[in-house]
């Protein structure tokens, strides 16, 4: 499958080691993840204004990053579905890439269920959907 992971959901991952951790961890090991410049973006500069990560432990994460999917620009407008205006930025890159899944934990984009032909679900329903 193709998988786009909204920006909480990767926080989550790396900050955590919870529930979403092993959903990107099974993701990196069995689906192709897509991630934009936008992303990267977004979750370095979350790490670093709202967990306060060192400078030098961000190369680390934009590396693992780039590493464990396939960074992709997407081109094309950016819709405006949602008041917020970066979950449009999420759904910009499952469209261009025709992702089967956005794996999120945002409300605004969880009501969605559906956009294009991805399907919106949160980390849990992932792995009662694929793996129990």
């Amino acid at each position: 499958m193709k998988i786009v992971f909204d920006t909480n959901v990767i926080l989550s991952a790396l900050i955590t080691q919870g529930l979403s951790f092993r959903v990107l961890d099974i993701c990196i090991d069995s689906h192709r993840i897509f991630i934009s410049p936008w992303i990267i973006n977004e979750v370095l500069e979350k790490l670093l204004s709202k967990f306060r990560v060192k400078v030098s432990e961000l190369k680390r994460v934009k590396d693992f990053l780039l590493n464990v999917s396939h960074q992709i620009n997407p081109k094309g407008r950016i819709p405006t579905i949602c008041d917020d205006k970066d979950n449009n930025n999420i759904l910009h890159l499952s469209e261009f890439v025709d992702a089967d899944l956005i794996i999120t934990g945002d409300k605004d984009l969880l009501v969605l269920k559906k956009y294009s032909n991805t399907k919106i679900i949160d980390p849990r329903m992932f792995m009662e959907e694929f793996y129990y």
